[in-house]
């Protein structure tokens, strides 16, 4: 379960002007948070701005995502900046992050996918420019980030069926081989999917297909 002290850790070396409070079992991060050069955190030059934000976490973080609120009014509240009307940032795709990093903790996450977020928004504004680019919005967007974790060709097909195999403890042999070929899973490419399965587990797999699930519209689907 995430702490409070935890979290106040996290803040207190690079983000001095943000302070966490607890809310009964949540816990709330609001302030000026400061945006670096990408990988470059304290840089001597210091920050290159900041941005006035609320971050509501669950003490289930992360298999709970944390909420971003852009709070001073400073990002215009529309799909093509990444933000919903109520200045819920469009932070990164969740479970990509979850099977692409090794370090899942509260720190790891304000250095890296929230700086990356506030930095983007940042040369933005200065060039109109996304200088990491970005993903498509809604759907699409979210098949694209999960065909990139599980490093598979992007089709909706194909991603469905490696994330129906990956959502089982142990994906059965006698399967069909997710590539194509005709085979079963046993004789073809079962090597492969099993690497897969070692870095995504069968709770993230099912959570991936729910949220590609087309009779549901994710908002925070979006990222970058």
């Amino acid at each position: 379960m995430l702490t409070l002290e935890e979290v106040k850790a996290a803040i207190a070396f690079d983000q001095p002007k943000l302070r966490a409070s607890a809310d009964g079992p949540k816990i709330q991060v609001e302030g000026d948070y400061l945006i670096f050069e990408k990988d470059v955190v304290a840089a001597p030059g210091g920050p290159l701005a900041d941005f006035n934000i609320r971050i509501e976490l669950s003490e289930l973080y992360p298999r709970q995502e944390p909420k971003v609120f852009e709070v001073g009014g400073r990002i215009p509240r529309e799909a093509e900046r990444h933000i919903n009307p109520d200045g819920d940032c469009c932070v990164t795709v969740w479970e990509h992050w979850l099977i692409t990093a090794n370090d899942h903790s509260v720190g790891n996450f304000l250095n890296g996918p929230l700086n990356e977020y506030f930095l983007g928004q940042f040369w933005f504004e200065k060039t109109g420019k996304w200088p990491f680019g970005e993903r498509a919005h809604g759907t699409p967007g979210l098949e694209e980030a999960y065909a990139d974790a599980l490093g598979i060709a992007n089709g909706r097909k194909s991603l469905l069926y490696h994330l129906r195999m990956l959502s089982q403890d142990w994906p059965k042999g006698h399967w069909p081989c997710p590539c194509g070929s005709g085979l079963r899973l046993r004789h073809c490419h079962r090597d492969d999917l099993m690497t897969i399965h070692q870095r995504v587990s069968p709770n993230v797999a099912r959570r991936m297909l729910r949220r590609l699930n087309p009779d549901r519209r994710e908002t925070r689907s979006v990222g970058f």
